[in-house]
This record gives structure tokens, C-alpha cells and sequence, in this order.
């Protein structure tokens, strides 16, 4: 397949060799790596089929200087007899090799071959020629020693009329060449030359299909004919290594066989072609010849020549390797000793020719230790341009480099870039090199380094007397920040608005804003933390007039970053807890794009957490259980320190509101620092701990778990029913308890301590409340709740709130209106992924007094959700294989139901319509029975 195209020319050369109708001169040229061995060897087997001898040699580099050596090769092939042989070895030995050598002349070839050797060698040929045609087959003819195409040529000449035919194979890139090769052969009269070029797109493809089992797809071709330029020896090494089961084609790597072709190419061309082609392959990118001949410590006019040939052998396109692999396989045969002081010397030429910092960074790296004065601002240069362009694994990478060659002068500053990197992947890594920051009994920081930075991290971790120990220092009149202004408003702000929102009643009495100026005019340092102090004083105490305006500002003004984080994150705090739930979750929406565009999982992880508890608070369980599972998977649960509790206490609430017990038992059991019940988001993950237990009816722990809330918000100043509504759970827990008292206690108290702008907050109190009231009061609060809910977005609780309405309906007599409520609850528990409310609801345990209980257990025959939907359409007339079509259940499924219901009711089939209207049960209505169809 590889001489598609050259069917001409192969067809003349064919003729020559297989009539010998007289003797001939050809010159195969070609690129390395073009097929001219391969044709060689055709040509010796066409020859042999029409009764030629064919002498073969291929000359070597390494032996340009041994005299007569190629013909020596000659006249050792196997196809010679034996007689022949010994007298061309006698010339050879005796009466050339040791005889006639001397030192060249300079300006000459080489010395000129002695007669009589000439003489006996062409004696000999003529022997030959008298028994049948003679070739003679010379491989990388350019390598060739002078003697040797001295004594072909004699050869030629004396034998022109005779069956005698030259075949030489040379390399047209090759510029070691000897004159005898270009200009002495040229002359002969039967001098043919041959070019051979690479093979065409389409050559590719047919070799493909020659080579593999199934027809090559339309990218392989491509990819074969990229990687080989048309090589016929890289496109076969290509195919080789794709009918190879365990190695599969990428751009950037290269199979074994390729590998090893590549690397034959390379080699076999001259002196420095190697040399150039690896610094080619490290630099990775297009440089002047003056800059690449640098770097190889070689002549200009060399290495444009090497670059000049590699262009015009299509092996390099504008300077760079045209195909990935190809460069890969260059980088994988120079040794590492060889690639790590290339890369040093790029890196010294760029940085001394001026190049940009990312550029000369990249070499400092892959140079390994470099000592230079100027290796560590290079290595934080491109640091800080890595990470602005939020390439933050390539910024971690340049800094731990410059750590290991830093001194102790800059290591402060290095440090700390690097750990605000590694936090931005893993919060986890700062924890190991907490020991190369100053603590609070250590002496001051180096002027101009931020020994002091993680302080937020430290909170996030737990640690917090470390922290504040930090703080102190930082804010201290007689601390670095007071003499020299090292603290910068954010590195005082960031971490008191993370304390603010984690741990509120350890910041209540700290002021999270830098040290005061005596300026006379107040100078604002960062504008982005501007309305900082209004937002904290929010957080740790609550009801801060303006705060949503300010929180609203901070968020407008302020790009994420890992300075911003906290305050970003505070700010949105400063909706969630003002029940503005909309404003919220777009505000949050827009941190959580900007985290995932910019690849850090630590910030996207966060912020998919604080939307998840959004999800929550609007009933969006689904949606909720997703965000929260993904915040989970971003980093581990050790990652996460103490805001672990926010993406637990989220998928807990979301699966336990959809009726996934086991899946909430599960993340139950992740383990959690015991410092996390310090903060606001223990409070969370207490309130929805307790949750699981009432949906699992344990009321005493639910209720450990409530009251537990409680005591941490109260001794925190932050006992706010918008935080968290522990009282609403304990109300219920009492009331699966039986103690409406203080069932009815808690709920009085939830309503009196809700702010009226708390819609959601409110009508959630409303209808706790309404749970330790008796029937005829229950609806009017229950009303009024509703009325809230509808205009919050808190859909879930809406839900609630007319499950329970219509439950009270039912109670008073009211079977039409309980169905309407009833129907709008079912469908909204459903948008929201919910169970049932009649099932996921815990006020319908007591329904206030006597009365209530005893309603409840008329209305409520015991029959599961499968059951009320079988009994329903059973009493609509539908036949037992109808009811397994609408339900997708089997028939046998069908009557082990009805064998339970008519148990249950203690009624037979004909009796099952009254039983159910009997009990109050809203499935008679046609549009309920519709609904009820549709689930399974």
C-alpha cells in the first residue's frame, strides 16, 4: 500500500529489473521513513524472480569513515558464491585495506582507491556477469564511505554494457552526501532517479484498510495521516499499535510502536536533527532559530537548517510538531537528566530575553531545583496570573515549586498564595501547613507577609481559639496591624464575617472591621466590604435595619475570590434568614455559575450547599436532595470542617420529606466534628435530625434534638424563629407525645417571637399554632397561614398548611371544602417531590383535644397509600385487571390489597363505596380519583 500513486515510476523500475535488457543507474530518493528500504528489497526480489544476483549493503553513519566498508557489505551477501566472495575479501584484506591508507588531503574526499584493488574487484564482477544480470543494492547511499562509491563508480564505467545495475536508496534531506553521489553518478548515461514522497491522505486510508480488520472511520484516517505526515514506516508503527486491544489513540500520548518509529526517524538523520527536535518538543512553542540555536549552544545557521528540513519533511507546522503524538513520543525518548536541563536552559534564555512570567514558569518547573534570585518572583508572578485566570491546579503547581526554593525571607508570602490555592481544590490541605504560619505567641510577622491569613480557615476548621487569638493580634493597638497596616480591611473583615455567620455568640461582642483610623476624613480601604459591619451585627444579633440593603450592595459590587468568600457568603446569609427566599436563591444561583465556571469544587461545593438549604426553605425537595448530594461529592465530608452540618442537614430534610428514611439515615451516620455544634450550622443539622425522628416516630429524641436547638440559640442571643423553627418541630414532638400544654406553650411563643415581614417564618408558626387549638379556632389560624404561605414561595409548608385545613374541614363537617383543600395540598406535595401530606405531615398526630382523636381515628381507617388507591378505584367499579393497568402493579398485588382493605374496613367489595364515604375519604370525587390514577 505504500506505493500508491507511484505506479508509473514502479512500473519502469519493474521493467528494468526483471528484463535486464542492459545495465542501469537508479537512485531512489526520498525522506526518512518514505519506503525507499522497502522498495529496495522489492527491487532484490524482482531480480531474484528473473534470475538476478542481488549484492546488498547499507551504509551506516558510524562507518562513513571505514574505507571500503560498504563494499565489503557487498561482497559478503548470502547470495554470492563462495569462491567470489573469498577473492573479493583477499583484495579487500590483503591488498587494500592494508595497504593504501593514508590521511586525507584536506579539500579531497578521501584517498584514491589503489588500481590493482579496482582491477580484482572488477575481474570479479565480470565472473559474475558472465553467469547471469548482477545488482547492486546500496542503502542510505548518503552515508556511504568515499572508497567504497570510488570503486562502484570505476565499476559502472568498465561494465556499461553489461548487465550490471546500481540501485542506491539516499535521504533527500541528508546533506552529508558525498560529491560522488551528486555529481559523478549523475553523469552515467542509464541514470535514473526515483523521488519518493509521502503518501497522500488518500494512500493513507487504503493502507488502513489493508492494515485493520473492520474499514478505518473517517477521524482514524485523519488522525493516521496527522500523527504520520504520510510516513509510510509511522503510519504503519500508527496501525500497528491500534490493532493493539490495550491501547487506545489520544492526542496527546503515543502507542509503543509510534514511539519507537519516531524515534528511528529522528535518528536516523544527521547531527543535530535529534538535538533540535527535543528542544522543540520542550519549548512547546514556536521561537526564533537564534533563541532555539541558545538553547542547543549551537551555530544559528544549523539549526535554522534542521528547522528549515524538519518544515519542509512536514514533520514541523509553524514551528511546532504537527501532531501532539508525535511530540509525545520525542519527549518520551529523551532522557529526563536531558529534558530537565533543556528545560532549565529555556528558562534562563526567556526570563533573559524578557518573557512573560507564565512562559518562563512553566521550564522553572519542569527544570527542577532552580537557584536563581529570580526563579521565586517569576514562580509568584505566574502564580497570580494562573490563578486569575482560574487555573488554580497549574498556580498550585508553580507555587509549591517556588516553597522548595524559597528562603525564609519570602517563604511567609509564598506560603500563603499557595495555601489560598490549595483551599480553593480541597480545604483539607491547609491543615498541613498551618505549622509554617506565625501563631499568636510568636514573634511578628516579617514585614510585608501575610503571616496571619488563615484565620478564616482556621474557623472553618474549628479551631477556634487559634483564630481569635489571630485576631486579637492583628487588631491590637500594639500589633502589626496598628504600627504597620499589614491587615488589610478583608484579612480582618473576612474572617469576623465568617465568625459572624458560623459562630455567632463568639463574635457578638467583636467588631469585624479593621482597627480605627485617627484620620481626620475616614479612608474606606475596600469598598467591596462596604455595610460588613451591618451585616455581621445582623448575624449575631438580628433585626439590623438596612442589612438587606447592604447585603444586596456587598453582592452587587464584589467578584467571588478567596478574600470575598466569606463576605459573599454572609451576605447571602442576610436573605436566607430574612425569609427573602427569591432574592436568595438568585443571588446564590449567580455565585454558584461563577464557582463552577471558574473551577474551584471548595467554592462551588459551598455555595451548591447554601442552595440546597434554599431548595429546603421553598420546598423544592428534589431540587434540594441534588444540590446538596453534589456539594458532598465536590469535597470530602473531613473538607468541609464545620460547614459540613449545612449540606447534611439539607439532604436529611429533602429525603425525609420525600419518605427516603433509610437514604436520610445514611447521611446520618457521616461522621461530624464535634465543633460544629458551636455553630449556626449545628443548629440546622439538629432541627433536621430531629425532623428524621418524627418521620420515624421517636418522639423523644425528635424532641432532645428541638429543645437542644434552642438552648444554643437562646445562650447565643440568636433565639429567632427565622434562624431556625425549632419550636414548630418540638410542638409536633409534644404532640406525638400527647402533652398539648406544652405543645400549645411553644407554639404561642414561636408566634409571638416571628417578625411580621417573616411570611414564610410566620405562617409556619401559624400552623403549629393552629395544632394545639381546638377545630373551630384551628381554621381561622390555619387560613390566615395559608394566606402567608401563598405569598412567600414556601410551597411545601403551603401544602402542609391545606392538608391540615382540610383535615379540619373534614372534622366540622365540611366534606367538600376538605376535598378542595385536600386536592390542592396533594398537588402541591408532588411539585415539591413530597410525600402525601396526610403521611408526611406530624400536626394530624393530635388535632387538639379530645374530640380531635377521636375524629381522627374515624377518618383514619388504617389504610396505606397503596391501599387508598386500589380501594378507590375499586369502589368507582373498576375490575381487578383494570386497576393493575392504571396502577402498573400485578393482579395477584391487586387482591392481596383488597384482601387488606376489606379487613381493614370489615366490609366486602359491594360495601366499599359507603365505607369510604362513611370515613370522610376524598377519593369519590372524580378530579381525586383522576389524580389517584395516575400514581403508582
Amino acid at each position: 500500500m505504500m506505493w500508491v500513486g507511484r505506479e508509473d515510476e514502479l512500473a519502469t523500475l519493474k521493467g528494468l529489473f526483471t528484463s535486464f535488457s542492459g545495465g542501469s543507474v537508479v537512485v531512489i530518493s526520498g525522506g526518512i521513513a518514505t519506503g525507499k528500504t522497502a522498495l529496495l528489497r522489492t527491487v532484490g526480489e524482482w531480480a531474484a524472480e528473473s534470475g538476478g544476483l542481488t549484492l546488498s549493503a547499507v551504509a551506516s553513519r558510524s562507518e562513513r569513515d571505514l574505507p571500503l566498508g560498504v563494499l565489503e557489505q557487498l561482497f559478503r551477501s548470502p547470495g554470492l558464491p563462495r569462491e567470489s566472495a573469498e577473492r573479493a575479501m583477499q583484495w579487500l584484506d590483503a591488498g587494500g585495506l592494508n595497504t593504501w591508507a593514508r590521511e586525507p588531503v584536506p579539500g579531497e574526499d578521501a584517498v584514491q582507491v589503489p588500481t590493482h584493488v579496482l582491477r580484482g574487484m572488477l575481474d570479479i564482477l565480470r565472473d559474475l556477469l558472465e553467469e547471469r544480470p548482477v545488482v547492486l543494492s546500496v542503502d542510505d547511499a548518503h552515508h556511504a564511505d568515499v572508497s567504497s562509491l570510488q570503486c562502484l563508480l570505476y565499476l559502472v564505467r568498465r561494465l556499461r554494457g553489461a548487465c550490471l545495475h546500481v540501485i542506491f536508496g539516499e535521504c533527500s534531506h541528508s546533506k552529508g552526501a558525498s560529491a560522488l553521489m551528486r555529481s559523478e553518478f549523475l553523469r552515467e548515461p542509464l541514470f535514473r532517479r526515483i523521488r519518493l514522497e509521502p503518501l497522500s491522505r488518500a494512500g493513507v486510508a487504503e493502507m488502513a484498510a489493508a492494515h485493520l480488520d473492520d474499514r478505518p472511520p473517517h477521524d482514524l484516517v485523519t488522525e493516521l495521516y496527522e500523527a504520520s505526515a504520510g510516513y509510510p514506516m509511522l503510519a504503519q508503527a500508527f496501525l500497528d499499535d491500534c490493532r493493539d486491544g490495550s491501547f487506545r489513540w489520544s492526542g496527546g500520548m503515543a502507542g509503543e510502536a509510534f514511539s519507537r518509529s519516531v524515534l528511528a526517524f529522528l535518528y536516523r538523520h544527521d547531527s543535530p536533527v535529534v538535538e533540535v527536535a527535543r528542544a522543540i518538543a520542550v519549548l512547546n512553542k514556536p521561537v526564533s532559530p537564534l533563541l532555539l540555536a541558545g538553547v542547543l549552544d549551537i551555530d544559528v545557521d544549523a539549526c535554522s537548517q534542521v528547522v528549515h528540513m524538519l518544515t519542509t519533511a512536514r514533520v514541523l507546522v509553524n514551528g511546532r510538531f504537527r501532531h501532539e503524538a508525535f511530540q509525545a513520543a520525542v519527549l518520551e525518548g529523551t532522557p529526563s537528566n536531558t529534558r530537565q536541563a533543556t528545560h532549565a536552559r529555556i528558562a534562563d534564555l526567556l526570563h533573559n530575553e524578557g518573557f512573560p512570567a507564565v512562559e518562563v514558569a512553566a521550564h522553572i518547573v519542569a527544570a527542577g531545583r532552580l537557584g536563581a534570585p529570580w526563579v521565586v518572583p517569576i514562580l509568584q508572578e505566574a502564580a497570580e496570573h494562573a490563578l486569575a485566570d482560574d487555573d488554580v491546579t497549574t498556580c498550585i503547581r508553580y507555587l509549591r515549586a517556588a516553597c522548595q526554593v524559597c528562603d525564609e525571607r519570602q517563604r511567609a508570602a509564598v506560603v500563603s498564595m499557595l495555601v489560598d490555592a490549595e483551599w480553593r481544590l480541597d480545604p483539607a490541605a491547609v491543615l498541613r501547613r498551618l505549622h509554617e504560619f506565625c501563631t499568636a505567641g510568636d514573634a511578628e510577622p516579617t514585614e510585608g507577609s501575610d503571616n496571619f491569613i488563615p484565620a478564616s480557615y482556621l474557623l472553618w476548621h474549628g479551631r477556634v481559639r487559634e483564630a481569635l487569638a489571630i485576631l486579637d493580634l492583628l487588631a491590637s493597638d500594639h500589633g502589626a496591624a496598628a504600627e504597620c497596616e499589614k491587615a488589610s480591611t478583608v484579612d480582618l473583615d473576612g474572617p469576623g464575617l465568617w465568625g459572624a455567620y458560623l459562630y455567632p455568640a463568639l463574635f457578638k461582642h467583636r467588631r469585624p472591621v479593621s482597627p480605627p483610623r485617627h484620620d481626620p476624613i475616614p479612608v474606606l480601604m475596600n469598598p467591596e466590604l462596604q455595610g460588613a459591619d451591618v451585616i455581621a451585627a445582623e448575624l449575631v444579633h438580628g433585626k439590623r435595619p438596612g442589612v438587606l440593603a447592604a447585603a444586596e450592595g456587598m453582592l452587587q459590587r464584589s467578584r467571588l475570590s478567596e478574600r470575598m468568600l466569606a463576605p459573599l457568603t454572609a451576605a447571602l446569609a442576610a436573605f436566607t434568614y430574612n425569609d427573602r427566599l427569591r432574592e436568595a436563591a438568585g443571588w446564590c444561583d449567580a455565585l454558584l455559575a461563577e464557582a463552577a465556571v471558574r473551577r474551584s469544587p471548595t467554592w462551588h461545593a459551598l455555595f451548591a450547599a447554601e442552595r440546597a438549604m434554599i431548595h429546603v426553605r421553598q420546598g423544592e425537595l428534589q431540587a434540594a436532595e441534588e444540590e446538596a448530594k453534589a456539594a458532598l461529592s465536590l469535597i470530602s465530608p473531613r473538607s468541609w470542617g464545620v460547614m459540613v452540618g449545612l449540606p447534611l442537614a439539607s439532604v436529611v430534610l429533602a429525603l425525609t420529606g420525600k419518605g427516603d428514611l433509610e437514604g436520610a439515615l445514611t447521611y446520618l451516620d457521616v461522621p461530624v466534628p464535634e465543633a460544629m455544634f458551636q455553630t449556626r450550622m449545628g443548629l440546622h443539622y439538629l432541627c433536621a435530625r430531629g425532623r428524621y425522628h418524627l418521620a420515624t416516630n421517636h418522639p423523644h429524641a425528635a424532641l432532645s434534638d428541638f429543645l437542644a436547638c434552642g438552648r444554643l440559640m437562646s445562650d447565643w442571643g440568636i433565639d429567632l424563629p427565622v434562624v431556625e423553627t425549632w419550636r414548630g418541630g418540638a410542638v409536633e414532638a409534644y404532640l406525638q407525645l400527647g402533652d398539648l400544654p406544652e405543645a400549645r406553650l411553644l407554639g404561642d411563643e414561636q408566634l409571638r417571637l416571628t417578625e411580621s415581614e417573616h411570611l414564610r417564618t410566620r405562617g409556619m408558626a401559624l400552623r403549629a399554632q393552629a395544632a394545639t387549638l381546638d377545630v373551630a379556632a384551628r381554621i381561622a389560624v390555619l387560613e390566615e397561614a395559608v394566606g402567608l404561605l401563598q405569598g412567600c414561595g414556601g410551597k411545601l409548608e403551603l401544602a402542609y398548611s391545606l392538608a391540615d385545613l382540610g383535615r379540619a374541614c373534614l372534622l366540622l363537617g365540611e366534606p367538600k371544602r376538605a376535598r378542595k383543600h385536600a386536592r390542592k395540598a396533594l398537588a402541591l406535595a408532588r411539585q415539591c417531590g413530597a410525600k402525601a401530606p396526610d403521611q408526611s405531615s406530624g400536626f394530624d398526630a393530635g388535632l387538639g383535644g379530645p374530640e380531635g382523636a377521636a375524629a381522627q381515628a374515624d377518618t383514619n381507617p388504617g389504610l396505606s397509600d397503596a391501599e387508598r388507591r386500589v380501594a378507590a378505584l375499586a369502589a368507582a367499579g373498576y375490575t381487578n385487571r383494570e386497576i393493575s393497568e392504571k396502577l402498573f402493579i400485578t393482579i395477584s398485588t391487586v387482591e392481596q390489597h383488597l384482601t387488606r382493605i376489606y379487613r381493614k374496613l370489615n366490609v366486602t367489595r359491594f360495601e366499599l363505596q359507603d365505607a369510604l364515604q362513611d370515613n370522610g375519604a376524598e377519593v369519590m370525587d372524580p378530579e381525586w380519583l383522576r389524580i389517584l390514577e395516575k400514581c403508582s
